[in-house]
């Protein structure tokens, strides 16, 4: 039998629409900076793009990882994925030094027309330059984290996976702009003297220690859905709090100290009145034979008949419209564990047993049931445990569902079982719970109220999104050729 350990590691929830967008990001990332480095640009080293691509891996494990499926059970993981998100993500991106070559990864119409204006658009600028001012990102960082950390926030993102993720998207767009002055990514301009940096990540650290210090030395549980879910690792809800402090302190310490340190040691050993020069190398050209000499036949038979201007505007409208049918499909048909509540628990016999499934009025039709069985004394989970579910209506509706099993393999957290059962009409049910371990057994039962299916746009409103965005875009192309172009960042976007 595999360990509780084993099957935690296990336990991955992919979202598939982060993980389509991040792929999406390290492709154009990738375009852009093969492009530029066969231009002869020195300012995108190979270390550079590797660390963008890192960033990006660790945003995904922050999201995809154990870390996630656990952060409604263990407040210790909850912590380690906000440190990934803030701490570990932006920084390595941002070193990446991503703004041109996402750039120029997009399509040329799409750089030119969109991308190119709205970076070069006052207006855009004066946010920017206000948003990456230090004194505001200190304040913004620090503002965002005491909020969202505050037990009536904390514990609206732990019932809610919609507010779970918009509580992660602050998280990291707000760290995004806090680590902006101290990584200052290429082609950007500091505002402040380098050195000013070190005093600013210093005061970074001080509101994360008083943060971690809260947690550490807090004499009660801020966080009262810790309390009310079972303890999956032996720790107490006390102690996974305190030990989340501690993490946060040590972890959220290093990463703002050691930076500080480079920090000071380069501006240290600077030697006055002495410039320092970058080297110019220039990226190696390719000199091998290209495709149209090799095949001149076949290149002059792919030749595109719609050139030009027209070309591209051709190829970014299909790019987009097959991206966003990508985007509309992976939002309507994604489904999350997170949106599960606990619905039951109770000791019978020798078990202690947890009920998962959505929280309210169950809507009629399939429902998904999580299961968590542990020993009534030790609270060790038993993982061999065998759970049959079964559902009785309150007034007969024909035929009673089938009982179906529960397994670990349909759920993302593999130390719960999970089963879908059909529960075809509205009004009150009982599902039935019915366990057994060895020669030890145990039944449950667990009254819910199901309602009728919503009818209407449901889950199509995803495919009505893209649309919308897309007139945006049309809408922004027909007034910006009714003014004049060609902008310094348009002409090095699409040179």
């Amino acid at each position: 039998m595999q360990s509780v350990f084993q099957a935690a590691l296990r336990s991955w929830s992919i979202p598939p629409v982060a993980t389509f967008a991040l792929i999406l990001t390290a492709l154009v990332y990738l375009r852009g900076w093969i492009d530029l480095r066969r231009a002869g640009s020195t300012e995108l080293p190979p270390w550079r793009a590797v660390t963008f691509l890192v960033g990006l891996l660790s945003l995904w494990v922050a999201l995809a990882s154990p870390l996630d499926t656990f952060s409604g059970f263990v407040l210790t993981a909850h912590m380690l994925q906000h440190m990934l998100l803030m701490m570990v993500a932006p920084p390595l991106i941002l070193l990446g030094a991503p703004l041109i070559p996402i750039v120029r990864g997009l399509p040329r119409f799409a750089a030119r027309e969109f991308a190119g204006p709205f970076l070069n658009w006052p207006l855009a600028n004066r946010i920017g330059t206000a948003l990456t001012n230090p004194i505001c990102a200190l304040a913004l960082m620090g503002a965002v984290m005491f909020a969202w950390h505050t037990p009536k926030l904390y514990e609206l993102a732990l019932g809610s996976s919609s507010w779970h993720e918009v509580e992660h998207a602050c998280f990291f767009l707000t760290s995004i702009i806090f680590w902006w002055p101290v990584v200052q990514p290429w082609p950007s301009r500091a505002q402040w003297p380098r050195w000013a940096m070190v005093p600013y990540l210093f005061v970074g650290d001080l509101q994360n220690t008083i943060l971690s210090a809260i947690l550490v030395f807090s004499d009660q549980v801020l966080y009262p859905s810790y309390v009310l879910t079972p303890r999956l690792f032996g720790l107490s809800a006390q102690a996974d709090q305190a030990a989340a402090g501690a993490i946060m302190w040590v972890l959220g310490g290093f990463a703002y100290v050691f930076p500080a340190v480079v920090i000071a040691v380069h501006c240290l050993s600077k030697r006055p009145g002495v410039v320092p020069t970058r080297n110019r190398e220039r990226a190696p050209v390719d000199k091998s034979p290209s495709f149209r000499s090799k095949f001149p036949w076949l290149a002059d038979f792919l030749r595109p008949r719609i050139q030009g201007r027209t070309a591209e505007m051709v190829w970014f409208v299909v790019v987009f419209v097959v991206t966003g049918l990508c985007f509309s499909f992976l939002i309507a048909t994604s489904s999350d564990d997170d949106d599960q509540a606990l619905r039951l628990w109770k000791q019978s016999g020798p078990f202690s047993v947890a009920i998962l499934a959505p929280p309210g009025d169950l809507q009629a039709g399939p429902t998904s049931f999580g299961i968590l069985v542990q020993d009534r004394n030790t609270q060790e989970v038993l993982l061999d445990s065998t759970v049959d579910l079964s559902a009785r209506p309150a007034v007969a509706v024909g035929a009673p569902p089938p009982s179906v099993r529960a397994t670990h393999e349909d759920s993302e957290n593999k130390l719960l079982q999970a089963a879908e059962l059909d529960l075809p009409a509205a009004g009150d049910w009982t599902v039935n719970i019915a366990l057994s371990r060895n020669a030890e057994s145990a039944d449950l039962s667990l009254p819910l109220r199901v309602v009728k299916r919503e009818s209407g746009l449901g889950d199509l409103w995803p495919y009505f999104l893209f649309p919308g965005f897309g007139m945006v875009l049309f809408g922004a192309y027909v007034r910006r050729h009714h003014e004049p172009t060609g902008s310094p960042m348009e002409q090095h976007v699409s040179s």
